[in-house]
């Protein structure tokens, strides 16, 4: 079985998180995609993020409608601070040895994995999909890492690529240790701390997030500034309305 997972904060999952999954479920022929909520991310103060309750029924509201689309509560359900090499550990426990997991992170994401406990052992056990994001240039990511940060990583070796470029070789090959495969994919300019910037200003986030997301950041009154908020809801929901 190949199994992607796709970790993060997803403080709120965006349209863009959806899309560079999207894309590598087809490319790499992946039997499933699961979203892991951080409950505890270990590079961010718990006061600057959306409770672990709120984003974990935002990823579930966005990948409800895709079958090939799940999440996890692994990280909420484990007390203490969410690392990803525990979380891969357990789903590789859950799963059995057979199975191949495919770590997918978006290239900002990857450039700070050197600061992550054990990351080295990371990429021995999964195979590291890194995809493009906007501002980010994947061709420049070998040049852009630090020697220091190239040891951390145990000296990855790196294959830039197209999504085109994805072979079915490549795609039933198990993790390699230490490939890091740099994938050119859609890339939507779209970032979630641009949305909760909107939010709070009482702009639209229409075609930013899934329709449940925006309804139900409306219905908790997430993002939205502490004095005066909360009137008319999110602007861009199914609650707040569309209006400008």
């Amino acid at each position: 079985m190949r199994i992607g997972v796709m970790g993060g904060t997803f403080d709120p999952i965006h349209l863009g998180h959806l899309r560079a999954a999207e894309e590598i479920y087809w490319a790499f022929g992946l039997d499933h995609i699961i979203f892991v909520p951080a409950a505890h991310p270990p590079h961010k103060d718990d006061h600057d993020v959306a409770a672990p309750i709120h984003r974990y029924e935002m990823v579930s509201l966005a990948t409800v409608f895709t079958p090939y689309f799940s999440v996890s509560p692994i990280e909420l359900n484990r007390p203490g601070t969410s690392y990803s090499v525990e979380t891969v550990r357990e789903l590789l426990r859950l799963y059995g040895p057979e199975t191949h997991l495919c770590l997918i992170m978006g290239v900002d994401t990857f450039l700070e994995m050197s600061t992550w406990k054990d990351a080295e052992e990371i990429l021995r056990l999964t195979k590291v999909v890194v995809t493009a994001r906007p501002g980010w240039r994947l061709d420049e990511v070998e040049k852009t890492l630090t020697p220091e940060q190239c040891r951390q990583l145990g000296h990855p070796q790196f294959k830039y690529l197209k999504i085109a470029e994805v072979t079915p070789e490549l795609s039933r090959q198990g993790p390699v240790p230490g490939l890091v495969l740099l994938v050119e994919v859609v890339s939507l300019d779209i970032s979630s701390r641009e949305i909760r910037y909107l939010v709070e200003e009482g702009r639209s986030i229409r075609f930013l997030v899934p329709d449940t997301v925006a309804a139900y950041m409306g219905k908790n009154k997430l993002y939205q500034r502490r004095t005066g908020a909360g009137t008319e809801g999110v602007r861009g929901s199914l609650l707040g309305g569309w209006q400008e």
